[in-house]
């Protein structure tokens, strides 16, 4: 068929002329999928001399979130003396055979964002948005982080909502059923906002984690986890719970450091915070002085003490931390060096410090997951069975039977697991979205292949707004969005053994509209997926046959 070129009509002068036709439709490029938007509170919020608290900041690195929104936020602890009859199972370090426990002040706020932000990128992460609802100088509140969540609605790129801050919500006064785990109602309204805003939006989801999760004990599993899942999932009451992960348990991580702290972190002890018999509380100098004595004991010369002079050196330094207050960062950093280098059990202290602040909640590390799978694998594959990062171990490890009442519950509102298997330590061992029961949406690679697909295809065919309503633009948008899922299905992440098995693409009369329709203005697209599921159940079966 001859192609008449619009240019013939401009041909004034004899020659050869040259024109190119595209041989190609327009393409549908692909959104990105994993790029989470953090919510939570920070050391300060200031960019280019301007305060951005409240505003969605796009970051690539650690080095960018410090930039504008500064560093850890660094809690007062107590070193408490316990009971030695019998030895106390809480224990922390012994010295001069007395046991003692290291304790977070009471009365202090916590903070989870900055080390979660850590964790997302240490598993994968790159792209991200942080909103910071307020500083270190308040605890966390529920209408700053809903302001924070009102803040990025408005955002266009994020895909996931991250708020690792929801989990130091104060409790809700307890009731006549209390259990020892603690409830919230903030915490409940938080996860109903986040999910309600996916839904919403249809462009991101949720991943959330368990409230509670730090009182769920190993020796008491089974009556802990009860009322703790059980707070959860009361809480999820949208229609569409797909749009929404949960992870549980907390994780024991390596992503803090001893040396993120120093003696200033150590306060005066006020009133005992455990239950302790006697109730004595401890000066940190006075434990670093028995941890002198301990290392550099006196010794005996011609039967009298003599006092080690590596011991009185020290003690020198030891006395000189209540001026603690008047010290620089030098003075400070310079100190604390000298009595790491010099006293062992000072380090196993702050080993200590950094041990209980790296328990955090799985939600950072999850988003870095997601980040990791897409880029390594597609959307497409479960963000599961996968080894998590700088992380020790789950804070409690669960049993098959523990886990299939969280994978497979009846209301199915499933949770998420992170287990400890020997050999590759701690694994993401679930893949279920909070709509378990659904056919349609049990699996998180359906519910974000889709939005993928769903967004990408949106932004791609958004040039066709106010295009005539015509058989040459329905042709035009089947192509455009048949090659862009011939291109998914090649890389597998569509099922099917040919492409036409694996999606249909229509658009005309009277296949999706009808005359009516083309006079109201609408063009509708009907995209058919056969998506792929996980082989989450894999069965093994064997029989035996006897030779002869």
């Amino acid at each position: 068929m001859a192609t008449t070129n619009p240019n013939f009509k401009n041909r004034k002068t004899p020659g050869v002329y040259i024109t190119e036709f595209d041989a190609f439709p327009q393409a549908v490029v692909g959104v990105q999928t994993a790029v989470p938007a953090f919510i939570g509170y920070t050391q300060t919020a200031v960019r280019d001399g301007k305060s951005v608290f409240m505003q969605p900041i796009a970051l690539s690195s650690m080095a960018d979130y410090e930039q504008v929104f500064g560093k850890e936020y660094n809690p007062l602890y107590d070193i408490n003396m316990l009971s030695s009859s019998p030895p106390p199972a809480n224990a922390d370090f012994t010295v001069n055979g007395e046991y003692y426990v290291v304790v977070e002040a009471s009365g202090q706020p916590q903070f989870n964002l900055y080390y979660s932000m850590r964790m997302f990128f240490a598993n994968g992460g790159s792209s991200c948005y942080v909103v910071s609802v307020g500083d270190y100088s308040n605890p966390v509140a529920k209408d700053p982080l809903l302001a924070g969540l009102n803040a990025i609605s408005y955002q266009v790129g994020p895909t996931m909502l991250v708020i690792p801050d929801a989990v130091n919500l104060p409790a809700s006064p307890p009731g006549a059923d209390s259990t020892a785990v603690p409830q919230s109602q903030d915490f409940v309204d938080v996860t109903r906002a986040m999910l309600d805003q996916c839904v919403a939006l249809q462009d991101r989801v949720a991943i959330f984690d368990i409230y509670g999760s730090t009182a769920v004990t190993q020796g008491n599993v089974d009556f802990d986890l009860d009322p703790c899942i059980a707070q959860f999932q009361e809480a999820i009451i949208n229609p569409s719970p797909s749009y929404g992960m949960a992870y549980f348990p907390f994780l024991n991580t390596t992503i803090v450091e001893p040396s993120d702290f120093n003696y200033t972190n150590f306060a005066p002890s006020q009133a005992p915070l455990v239950d302790l018999s006697p109730p004595i509380t401890t000066e940190l100098q006075d434990v670093l002085t028995l941890f002198n004595q301990e290392q550099y004991p006196d010794t005996i010369v011609n039967g009298k003490v003599v006092q080690n002079p590596t011991q009185l050196k020290i003690q020198q330094y030891i006395d000189s931390i209540d001026q603690k207050a008047d010290h620089d960062s030098v003075e400070v950093a310079s100190l604390n060096n000298i009595l790491t280098n010099s006293l062992g059990k000072y380090s196993q202290l702050l080993a200590v410090v950094a041990r209980k602040a790296g328990v955090l909640p799985p939600s950072g590390a999850m988003a870095g997951v997601y980040a990791l799978n897409d880029q390594n694998r597609g959307v497409w594959n479960a963000p599961a069975n996968m080894v998590l990062a700088s992380t020790i171990s789950p804070t409690v490890s669960l049993s098959d039977d523990q886990q299939g009442g969280l994978n497979v519950p009846i209301n199915g509102k499933a949770i998420d697991v992170i287990r400890d298997f020997v050999g590759r330590g701690p694994v993401v061992w679930g893949a279920r979205t909070l709509d378990g029961n659904s056919l349609d949406w049990r699996y998180i690679q359906v519910r974000r292949t889709i939005i993928y697909v769903e967004q990408s295809i949106k932004a791609a065919i958004n040039q066709f707004v106010f295009a005539p309503n015509v058989a040459t633009t329905w042709v035009s948008v089947t192509q455009m969005i048949s090659g862009f899922l011939q291109d998914l299905w090649s890389r597998g992440g569509l099922m099917g053994d040919k492409a036409s098995d694996a999606f249909s693409v229509l658009c005309g009369v009277p296949a999706t509209m009808t005359a009516t329709d083309i006079l109201n203005g609408y063009m509708v697209v009907q995209v058919t997926l056969q998506m792929v599921h996980p082989a989450e159940f894999i069965e093994l079966t064997f029989k035996q046959t006897m030779q002869g």
